[in-house]
This record gives structure tokens, sequence and C-alpha cells, in this order.
């Protein structure tokens, strides 16, 4: 796991990387906001950020701001730290869009479970994504073979239509069917069958655009 640890006190810096590589995380380092904002805009940045709250110009909370508004990639887990204490720096840094807070100096154990805390919402971040892109899946595509399901034919089919009519142009639409199919299935078995439905479906993509 990337960890970015931005602080303009390099004592600071180093100590919480020390400490984080002692736990087998993968570290890397910047000097303030304005530096962590160049490595996670790059769309390769670490999904976890430890920024300290106050730094000269471009602090913890600007950098939060300027994640949640403009990177729409993977989620980051941003942990801000802070030498002040108090309910207003907590509900400050929460508004600035931090996913947890913690006071310096801080516990070492305290900062490994907030630290393994944010990696198990990543996790769970992770999950849900996986859910919905096989969520996605299923609502478009045939289960068997792989090839178009019914709704996203007909969605497909309704744009070209929508999009030949724009251009003045034509749309053809072929239907092909398998002989003896029911044959095949009442000989051999539906398993043979669906081997069958698979492989003229490979043979369709194979030769169709």
């Amino acid at each position: 796991m990337r960890i970015l640890v931005a602080d303009e006190d390099p004592i600071a810096r180093h100590a919480l990387e020390a400490t984080l590589v002692r736990w087998g995380y993968d570290v890397e380092m910047a000097e303030d906001g304005q530096e962590a904002w160049q490595m996670m805009s790059s769309g390769h940045g670490p999904r976890m950020v430890i920024v300290e709250r106050l730094m000269d110009g471009f602090d913890g909370a600007d950098l939060c701001r300027k994640l949640r508004a403009e990177v729409e990639s993977e989620y980051v887990y941003v942990l801000l730290t802070s030498t002040r204490d108090g309910a207003l720096e907590l509900i400050e840094a929460l508004d600035a869009g931090a996913d947890d807070y913690i006071v310096k100096p801080f516990d070492s154990a305290e900062l490994k479970a907030r630290v393994r805390c944010g990696l198990r919402i990543l996790q769970l971040q992770n999950d849900l994504v996986m859910a919905r892109e096989a969520l996605r899946d299923q609502a478009t595509f045939d289960s068997l073979t792989g090839a178009y399901n019914r709704g996203a034919i007909m969605d497909l089919l309704e744009r070209e239509v929508s999009r030949a009519h724009r251009a003045g142009a034509e749309v053809s639409v072929i239907m092909s069917d398998l002989d003896h199919f029911k044959e095949v299935n009442d000989t051999f078995g539906h398993h043979i069958g669906d081997d069958v439905l698979i492989g003229a479906t490979a043979r369709l993509h194979a030769g169709v655009r």
C-alpha cells in the first residue's frame, strides 16, 4: 500500500515515514501541500494521504478540497494531522473533505489503528466498484456466451436508428438462427447445447466488427 506523507516539518515528515515503512507501507513524501497536490493530480498518486493541517500557503485543508473537487478517479483517503485539538478543528477538517483527524504528537498504536481503518474503507470502496461493474455486466451481457443480451441489443438498435435518422442513412438488421438446435439439446443434452451456443457466438465475434 502506498501512502503519501505531506508535512513542511522535515523532522515530523521523516519520523512518520520511518514509522510507516516499519509497518510495511510504501511511503512517498511531499514538503508542502502544493507538492502533494501535484503528485496526486497526476492520476497515479497513492490512495491514502497523511497531511499536516497547518502549513504555509497551500495547507492540508486546501489539499482536501482540491482532491474532492477535482480528482474523479479512485477514492483517496485523507488523514489530517495537527498540533491543535478541539471540536472546531475537527469540524473544519471534516468539512474540508478529510476522512479522519489525529492530533500531534500522536500515539503510535492510535496512528496504526487509524491507518488500518482507512485501508478497510478503501477496500470496501474497491468492493463496491467491483460489484457495480459486475451488475453492469449482468445487465448488458448474456452470462453464458458473453454476447449482448436482448435489452442491450434493443438499446444499441435504438441509438443506431436515431443516428441514422439524423444522418439520413440506413440501418440494416441481420437475424440468424442455429438449424436443428432443439435436436442438439434433445440428443446430446443441454450442456452440449450450451457449448454449441458458446462456439457459435465465438465464430460470430470473430467474423464481425
